[in-house]
């Protein structure tokens, strides 16, 4: 029988995205703050690549979800065994893809608000350097 266990290792481990995560909300934090901006053609630019990122994985999520279901692999005590063990190994730990899979669209959500709120916070900036540098003109 193949090892499946750490399937979710191409995506990286639930570890790894936790720190992905944690990563952006220390963006969103730091946009917040107006500690970081971006103008808006670069925020269109970084927003489009993380949709498009989230529009293909919520294209293959209903294939991620059935892998939380035991395939019927029959009745016999050997296909009882392996439909647990593939199972186990596609939603158990840290490294196995549905895991992996979901705390990856936790992040890019995550990433969008961040960018989000760095254009907005760009925009702020930038208008406020515009009312600050027209006393120079009068």
């Amino acid at each position: 029988m193949a090892d499946w266990t750490n399937v979710g290792a191409a995506l990286g481990s639930e570890e790894q995205l936790k720190a992905m995560g944690a990563e952006a909300q220390r963006m969103l934090d730091a946009a917040r703050a107006g500690d970081w901006a971006v103008d808006e053609e670069t925020g269109s630019h970084l927003r489009r690549a993380v949709v498009q990122m989230q529009q293909r994985l919520s294209a293959i999520e209903v294939n991620i979800s059935r892998l939380q279901r035991a395939p019927k692999f029959g009745n016999d005590a050997y296909a009882q065994l392996a439909a647990n063990h593939f199972l186990r190994a596609m939603d158990s730990d840290d490294q196995s893809l549905v895991r992996v899979f979901y705390a990856l669209v936790q992040n890019l959500d995550s990433l969008v608000q961040a960018i989000d709120e760095a254009v907005s916070r760009y925009d702020a900036s930038d208008e406020a350097a515009t009312k600050y540098l027209g006393k120079f003109k009068d």
